[in-house]
């Protein structure tokens, strides 16, 4: 009992051991999933600066960049209004710069199925988080497609921008679109829906913190086991600028918008926004597989501050709970971090208590390094939801770098902060990351404002365990895939790739293209061998030809349709077949050993022997089994790269390769039937007969052959006009030459037998016998045979069938089309040389069918690049191919290829301010005369590529600075593709004729023309000698600009170089800038060379003066001078590339403010230049109606000037002192003498400066002289006042300026110059705080500079005079609400434009009213809107349905095809059908259940018949409603037939003819009276008549003489019908 009992014991302890162990596993295993690392595999982003991917927000960090700009101008924001120093000013900010995406409206609709209506109603942050996520996965090594269906998770932070607030009355449609493209939830939902991820998708809210937050959550979905994969990130746009505004109230935000973190000088933050996505997986899975895994999440933790000081005010006991928290879930101490990239938003209260939390944790360390501390928003700003992800790719990009960035602002650490409490250290300056013998690691902290705070540990990733190296196995030529929505995306992706394939091997660019990328309708195939041919396909994919050996391109045109394998008969044999496919191809090679082993025991010759023996291959019994070994071994090289047959189809012996394929018969058998049916066949009947080819139908060949019954017949049908005849040898070599006698193609095929003939009967018995033995089965794949024209189970292939297989006449065409009709479209033919593919095609044709017809091999092609081509030309026309497993064992790794280039277009909704104004502008209508310059940020394509010669012109001793902008350019130009030549040119000892015989003899001197001239001139701010009122850098820059245009066409071979002028810093594009005034005569004196000149110049650009990262800066100016570019004045800056736009200066906003606070009075002494000018005279009545006591009006002749006593006089009479004096501003001691004798009584207290010198010359005809005194008057007195009164306390600083510094004007250009100039001055003033407005004025009645002639010519172009007293009140207007720069012109824009871009386009006016044309997706309008002025239902709806009526087939077709696409890009929102594709797919196009109704209705108004809602959904595209539509509207009757004769007939009548046949007067009567009224609103040239009057009737025949023959019967049959 005792030894049974302890038994059971041991059974039991045994028993609890094992469950015990079991348990401890499961507990670890939970354990470590609960705490697994997550990988971050992918990155994607879009940060201020114009930042679009890790890389270049790296390239930003490092180069110290500060991507603060001024706020967007092209979103609808009243821009001047919105600023007010006052704090307390409401519905004011006090900050005029933040971070901006300003391309944060651009979007690629039509790559996502979106149409343009919809994503003009999606918020931009659901766009951007669509583009980066895509990115992100892309990134990661993950084709984006091939997630659908996955458990991929969707985790963004996301809050309301306001993008939908505010519209006023929107369409029922967008109505309906707001509400998926506004509400935030939908900010995740959107990626899963259209990416088809079936994870969870969750929107985070919890302001700042919100994108940590939702990486902390996915962390935890994936450890849990909810999803998979994840995408973490974030997105901000502000669409209003209310976060300025509230903050304001609040004294938050930053005087200058910058976060000055944990600085003394900290005022609060810079709102800014961003977006940035992770892609995520547990590491283990990372790894599985094969991601490169860029960092890791070692812990992350979340909490809330609770009941602290205030609502929005941060806790440090929460935040120091949290870091414990992140740190216990990481596993880790205090001391294993090294760097902590804090929320740090530069608030005086926030970042002291944040400091202190981390000296409280991180600070509390042993090792004697310090925790060091960093935020990027000092760079870029705080970007709110998205401020936590833009932190965690920071810290990645640092970690793989090595470098801990400086953070930017910080003059000296807060004093608010007990920096000795801890070891923490602020990354004053960029440190070296070092290692420590452990991995690198960073936190990343985010509070949000209401509370919620997040904290994440990440760590440097693994080191990947190496494979073997150059183990794998090698391809002799590689694919490279590249794919697009468009034409165009693949030509630039081409040149991107080509950009990068250096940073990786061969193989490793090609598997990286095939699995890390989705493939689209456009696509091409490089194939090569090596780096050099890489290179060069893709070059000629991306120059647009696409013509090389190696690049395979297309569009898909078969797509999702299914496959037959074709297997030839004999004749596709030649010397060398697919020998170096057998050496090539290891899937090959496998199965023709396979081969070779089944014939052992059948043949006496070896397979891979006789490949290359020519008499061996002149024999039957051996080239039929080794063309059937070659067509099963390429099916199975096929089937290895995915393309598996739907069915097969051979033809005469190829039938049995087919069936092997089928699954019909085993290889052994048959490897038996062709062996021995072409032994029997050699022995029998070789000698005795043959076949010939002829070009004609098989009833055309039947009728010819009566006759020859008995020793001819038809053995083949291949297609249409290709058939085969048989028979005896001398009744084929007769037939053949019978046929050549008349001219009909006819050939003897290279065989001595006759197959398909009487001859094969002489074998029946024996062959049978000899097959008996094989076992045939059905099979898996449909066998179509050429024997019956129809599917046949491969159970009945024994052998009665091989016979009938060799004597019946092949009908390969009946099978074809019976392959057709049962909806099969791609044909592979499985042979060493295609001789079936173009009857393929041809059948196909005849039925009306588009198919893909592709081969495999070709003579004399018998390698991989042949066989891969022959896949290409599949895979680009729409067959799925498996392009991975070519890759197997070849050891290829993923490398980063570039992202998708998304095409995008514009969309952005406009709220509709408030028209009300008020005060006197208003009752003159001078507020719409006013007009801002502003600085529109530029999306510039990436990846372009300069080509040709390019002359650089650089000024004579260059200093340092100018070495440095030189040597850059010229680098960044030779780097992008452009052969650089040199020209050295000193402005001072220079003239027009040396410079041009110097530029025609650089243009002549090389082989390769003179594409572009790119000047540096304009960098020598230097006064020139010989005018010291003129600087070198304009004087230069006329010169220049004048050889230009004297340079001959014939010597540039016929190339027209353009002109592009660089300067530094001559425009202030933010308001802290300072623009220099030599630098700003350039800019003027260009915009006027540019009207003049308008083939020879190119444009401006202005670089920083000083340039962070020089790489960065200079590939944004090769995109500038780019042909992708149209810009022509473009100032660059490290927050991105900017474009000079005129915009309307209207504010309501400002003249309520004007009207609180109160504007400009006039007071005490003021000094008016030009005084006793036209001008002046106005400007001074008006100072001295408005409280003036006393006027000084300054000008040459003083006194003498005419009219100087009359003026004097009124303006006393008006109470007003008044002294005229002769002074030349010009001189400096002159004016400095007047300035001295001012009372002091007195005080001066405006200077109001109009005095300048009219100068109108052509810039052909004006030196430097010239330019000088035009300068002198206007530039020189102005800079004199500027000096000489800056010590003053002015109420205002007034320079008089003209619309030539502005938009420019032929025949001004030192005008321009001049003009321009005294802007940038104004703007020089504001910057050091002094008072200043520049107006620059149009058109004045009854005086001014323009003269008579003048102001017909401008009258002309659009300008019209503006009366005096309106014009001074809109300076008035200026001066109250603190206008710097504003010009103030009365113009019709539309018709202005006409003349102004007649020769050359302006975006600077391009966004103006009236002349602003609506960009390709912005329309917003109603559906009914349709391209054109059609209207559904109108007179061109009638038109559609008279040409339907006399049009037939196709004709019929394409004009119901042109109304399908008409309508359906207007209720898309389209700007025109030629963004409606005839095969592309409506779903991909964008259409919703909503879209589809509209579009039913409209169609069915259109044609007058009922549509069905659902047509959209029913026809798949644009071609196939069009053909619905067809058979809807047949209309068989008689009066239909006879209404289209009738209308036929008609049309071909002239009209003369009808007169003289007395006609005419009834077919008008029959139109009724409004034939004859001229009333009629549908006829190519009407005008209405006005008044009531009635034209005299004689116009009546005159103006029917005016129609076409179809207008006019359209006329008479739409009148007769009502």
């Amino acid at each position: 009992m005792a030894t049974e009992h302890e038994q059971k014991l041991r059974d039991y302890l045994k028993r609890a051991t094992t469950e015990l162990h079991k348990a401890t596993e499961r507990l670890k295993d939970l354990e470590h999933r609960a705490h697994e690392p997550i990988a971050i595999v992918g990155m994607g982003c879009r940060f201020p600066g114009g930042a679009s991917s890790p890389e270049e927000l790296w390239d930003l960090v490092a180069a110290e960049v500060d991507a603060v700009s001024p706020f967007p101008v092209d979103r609808g924001w009243d821009v001047a209004g919105l600023y007010d120093p006052d704090p307390d000013a409401a519905g004011r900010a006090y900050v005029r710069e933040g971070g901006f995406l300003h391309d944060a409206g651009e979007f690629d609709a039509g790559f996502f199925g979106i149409s343009p209506r919809e994503a003009l109603a999606m918020d931009p942050q659901q766009r951007l988080l669509l583009e980066t996520s895509w990115e992100a996965l892309e990134r990661a090594g993950i084709d984006p497609h091939a997630l659908r269906g996955t458990r991929t998770g969707v985790y963004m932070g996301a809050w309301n921008g306001g993008y939908a607030d505010g519209i006023p009355q929107p369409s029922a449609e967008l109505e309906a679109q707001l509400l998926t493209g506004g509400v935030v939830s939908f900010t995740s939902g959107r990626v899963s829906y259209l990416l088809g991820l079936e994870g969870p998708a969750v929107t985070v809210d919890t302001a700042c913190s919100s994108s940590l937050v939702a990486l902390h959550l996915a962390v935890r979905a994936l450890r849990s086991g909810e999803c998979d994969l994840a995408l973490a990130g974030g997105a901000t746009v502000m669409s209003t600028p209310d976060v300025f505004v509230r903050f304001s109230r609040q004294r938050g935000v930053a005087a200058d918008g910058r976060c000055k973190a944990f600085s003394a000088s900290a005022d609060g933050f810079g709102p800014a926004e961003g977006v940035g996505v992770l892609a995520v997986e547990r590491l283990s899975d990372a790894v599985r597989h094969g991601r490169r895994v860029l960092a890791v999440v070692r812990g992350s933790a979340v909490n809330q501050d609770g009941a602290s000081n205030g609502l929005t005010a941060p806790s440090g006991r929460a935040q120091s709970r949290l870091i414990r928290r992140a740190l216990g879930d990481a596993r880790l101490g205090v001391g294993d971090v090294d760097v902590v990239e804090a929320h740090g938003t530069g608030t005086r209260l926030g970042d002291p208590i944040e400091a202190q939390a981390l000296l409280a944790t991180y600070g509390q360390r042993d090792g004697g390094r310090p925790l060091w501390l960093g935020s990027l928003k000092s760079n870029v700003g705080h970007t709110q939801a998205a401020a936590g992800v833009a932190g965690v790719i920071k810290m990645v990009m640092a970690m793989r770098h090595g470098v801990l960035p400086r953070t930017l602002h910080v003059d000296a650490p807060t004093a608010e902060v007990d920096w000795s409490a801890g070891a923490v250290a602020l990354l004053t300056e960029q440190e070296p990351w070092p290692e420590v013998g452990r991995p690198r690691r960073a936190a990343v902290s985010s509070f949000g404002v209401s509370g919620t705070n997040a904290h994440v540990v990440v760590e440097e990733a693994p080191v990947p365990v190496e494979g073997e190296a150059g183990a794998g196995v090698s391809l002799a030529v590689v694919p490279v895939v590249v794919s697009g929505r468009s034409v165009g995306v693949v030509r630039e992706l081409a040149g991107r790739v080509r950009g990068v394939v250096g940073a990786g091997g061969l193989v490793d660019v090609g598997w990286s293209s095939v699995v890390s990328r989705s493939v689209f309708e456009h696509r091409a195939v490089v194939l090569a061998g090596d780096g050099g041919e890489l290179d060069a396909g893709l070059g000629a994919l991306a120059g647009g030809g696409g013509v090389s050996s190696g690049v395979v391109s297309g569009v898909v045109s078969v797509g999702g349709g299914r496959s037959v394998f074709v297997f030839p008969g004999q004749g596709t044999q030649w010397v060398g077949m697919a020998v170096r496919l057998w050496a090539e191809s290891a899937v090959f090679a496998e199965s023709m050993a396979r081969c070779e082993a089944v014939f052992a025991g059948l043949v006496e010759w070896r397979l891979s022997e006789v490949l290359g023996d020519e008499a061996a291959l002149g024999r039957v019994e051996v080239v039929q089994p080794v063309s059937f070994a070659v067509m099963v071994s390429l099916a199975e090289l096929w089937r290895s790269l995915g393309v598996v047959p739907d069915a097969v189809v051979g033809h005469s012996q190829g039938e049995i390769a087919a069936a092997v394929v089928a699954g019909g018969l085993s290889l052994e058998d048959g490897a038996r039937v062709v062996v021995l049916r072409a032994r029997l066949i050699g022995r029998v009947l070789a000698g005795r007969g043959g076949m010939a080819s002829v070009a004609l139908p098989v009833a055309v060949v039947e009728e010819r052959l009566v006759g020859w019954a008995g020793s001819l017949g038809v053995a083949v049908v291949n297609g249409p006009s290709a058939t085969v005849v048989a028979g005896d040898t001398e009744a084929v070599e007769r037939f053949v030459a019978g046929c050549g006698a008349e001219g009909v193609r006819a050939r003897r095929l290279p065989v001595d037998y006759a197959s398909h003939s009487v001859h094969v009967e002489a074998l029946g018995g024996e062959l049978e016998e000899v097959l008996a033995g094989i076992r045939p089965r059905t099979g898996e794949i449909p066998f179509y045979s050429t024997v019956e024209a129809a599917v046949v189970d491969t159970a009945s292939l024994d052998a009665g069938y091989w016979l009938r297989n060799l004597r019946r006449p092949v009908r390969f065409q009946e099978t074809v089309e019976r392959l057709l009709g049962d909806g099969f479209g791609v044909f592979v033919e499985a042979g060493a040389h295609p001789v079936l593919t173009g009857a393929v095609q041809e059948t196909a044709e005849s039925v009306g069918r588009q198919v893909c017809a592709v081969g495999s091999l070709r003579r004399g092609e018998g390698g991989l690049r042949r066989f891969l081509t022959s896949v290409a030309e599949a895979f680009v026309q729409g067959v799925d191919v498996s392009w991975p497993a070519l890759f197997e064992g070849t050891g290829a790794r993923t490398v980063d290829l570039p992202t998708y280039p998304f095409q995008r277009r514009r969309y952005w909704l406009e709220s509709s301010p408030s028209t009300a104004v008020t005060g006197t502008a208003a009752a003159s209508g001078i507020e719409s005369w006013r007009y801002r310059v502003a600085w529109k940020g530029l999306s510039l394509r990436e990846s372009v590529r300069l080509d040709g010669r390019w002359l650089l012109v650089v000024p004579e001793h260059l200093d340092a600075d100018a070495t440095r902008v030189a040597h850059d350019v010229e680098q960044a130009l030779t780097t992008h593709g452009a052969t650089v030549s040199r020209l050295t040119v000193d402005a001072t000892a220079t003239d027009r004729a040396d410079l041009s015989a110097r530029l025609t003899t650089t243009a002549a001197e090389e082989q390769e023309p003179l594409v572009g001239i790119l000047s540096l001139l304009g960098t020598d701010e230097r006064r020139h000698p010989d005018h010291p009122g003129v600087d070198r850098a304009t004087a230069a820059t006329m010169l220049l600009a004048q050889a230009c245009a004297d340079l001959d066409v014939d010597v540039a071979r016929g190339v027209e170089p353009k002109l592009w002028v660089v300067t530094l810093g001559a425009v202030a594009v933010s308001p802290a800038e300072r623009p220099s005034s030599a630098g700003a005569q350039v800019w003027g004196l260009g915009r006027c060379a540019a009207l003049e000149l308008p083939t020879r110049w190119g444009g401006m650009v202005d670089l920083p003066r000083v340039a962070r990262d020089a790489g960065r800066q200079g590939r944004q100016l090769v995109r500038v001078l780019s042909e992708t570019c149209a810009e022509d004045q473009v100032a660059l800056r490290a927050s991105g590339a900017y474009g000079r736009r005129l915009l309307p200066a209207s504010s309501t906003s400002a003249s309520a403010r004007r009207e609180a606070k109160g504007g400009y009075q006039p007071r005490g002494t003021v000094l008016v230049t030009g005084g006793t000018g036209s001008l002046g005279g106005h400007l001074a009545r008006w100072l001295a109606r408005n409280g003036a006591e006393h006027i000084i009006l300054a000008g040459r002749r003083g006194v003498d000037a005419p009219g100087a006593a009359e003026l004097s006089a009124e303006i006393k009479e008006l109470g007003a002192e008044v002294t005229v004096a002769a002074c030349d501003v010009a001189d400096r001691d002159a004016l400095r003498v007047l300035l001295d004798t001012l009372p002091a009584r007195q005080p001066l207290t405006a200077v109001f400066h109009a005095a300048g010198v009219p100068h109108s010359a052509p810039l052909a005809e004006t030196d430097v002289a010239g330019l000088a005194a035009v300068l002198s008057g206007k530039v020189v007195g102005a800079r004199h006042l500027h000096d000489l009164t800056r010590e003053k306390e002015l109420d205002a600083f007034v320079l008089y300026a003209s619309g030539a510094g502005v938009w420019g004007s032929g025949g001004q250009s030192a005008y321009g110059a001049a003009n321009a100039a005294l802007d940038a001055l104004a703007e020089q003033r504001r910057a050091e705080g002094l008072t200043a407005t520049s107006v620059s004025w149009g058109l004045w009645d009854g005086g001014g500079m323009a003269g008579e002639q003048g102001e017909e010519f401008l009258t002309a172009l659009g300008l019209r005079p503006m009366e005096p007293e309106s014009a001074v009140a809109a300076l008035g207007e200026a001066l109250d609400r603190g206008d710097t720069c504003v010009s103030v012109v009365d113009v019709d824009w539309s018709r202005f434009a006409q003349s102004f871009t007649a020769f050359r386009p302006s975006p600077l006016i391009g966004e103006l009213p009236g002349v602003r044309t609506a960009p390709d997706g912005t329309t917003g309008g109603s559906s009914e809107d349709l391209p054109g002025g059609v209207r559904p239902g109108g007179a061109a709806d009638q038109g559609v349905l008279a040409r339907l009526a006399g049009a037939t087939g196709d004709d019929r077709r394409e004009i119901l095809l042109d109304l399908v696409r008409r309508h359906a890009a207007a209720v898309l929102g389209h700007p025109g059908p030629q963004h409606i594709e005839s095969d592309a797919g409506f779903r991909t196009l964008g259409f919703s259940s909503v879209t589809a109704v509209e579009l039913a209705n409209k169609l069915g108004a259109a044609v007058g018949t009922k549509i069905p809602a659902t047509f959209a959904f029913d026809h798949p595209n644009a071609r196939a409603a069009a053909a619905r539509l067809d058979v809807l509207l047949a209309v068989p009757s008689d009066a239909a037939a006879q209404e289209a004769e009738i209308r036929q007939a008609l049309q071909n009548v002239p009209l003369a003819r009808l007169r003289a046949a007395g006609l005419l007067d009834g077919l008008l009567e029959l139109a009724g009276p409004g034939a004859e009224s001229g009333g009629r609103d549908d006829l190519p040239g009407d005008e209405p008549h006005r008044g009531g009057a009635t034209p005299d009737e004689e116009s009546a025949p005159a103006e029917v003489d005016g129609l076409d023959a179809e207008a006019l019967v359209d006329l008479v049959l739409n009148q007769s019908d009502s």
